[in-house]
């Protein structure tokens, strides 16, 4: 995938999500900022149509289809450690997945959505990668 259009179908997923919330009478909030981002969890928040208080809302774009022949996924949706604290820690946390992107810009396909609860997640999340804090090891560069 060329640099940025990963960026531009990330952008692109908000967009679709964002416009979703509307159509539903959801008052989604404009996308939150890097830092805001990791202190949230999420990408955006967004208020029901009761007027209650707005909830996160995480958006994952793939160019690519969620599922292939038989119904085999193509691949798994990454969340860090900031989105899967929330989603452990408040119900209201959900992952929206908008897919088929690709295709859909090319006009041979529609995007393809799932929604996933914070329950859903984190039944079906499993560990695969550490980070590795880099803090005070500068003297050990050679």
């Amino acid at each position: 995938m060329p640099r940025g259009a990963n960026k531009e179908t990330e952008r692109e997923a908000v967009e679709i999500v964002r416009a979703e919330e509307f159509a539903k009478g959801w008052k989604p909030g404009p996308q939150l900022a890097q830092s805001a981002q990791a202190r949230e969890g999420c990408d955006f928040l967004s208020a029901p149509p009761d007027g209650g208080p707005p909830l996160p809302v995480e958006v994952k774009g793939w160019g690519e289809p969620m599922f292939g022949a038989g119904g085999r996924p193509l691949d798994k949706a990454d969340i860090n450690t900031e989105q899967m604290e929330r989603a452990k820690a408040d119900a209201n946390w959900r992952l929206e997945i908008v897919a088929n992107l690709t295709a859909a810009r090319a006009g041979r396909g529609q995007p393809q959505r799932l929604t996933l609860t914070a329950t859903q997640v984190v039944a079906h999340a499993r560990p695969w990668r550490y980070r590795v804090d880099l803090d005070g090891l500068a003297d050990h560069v050679l």
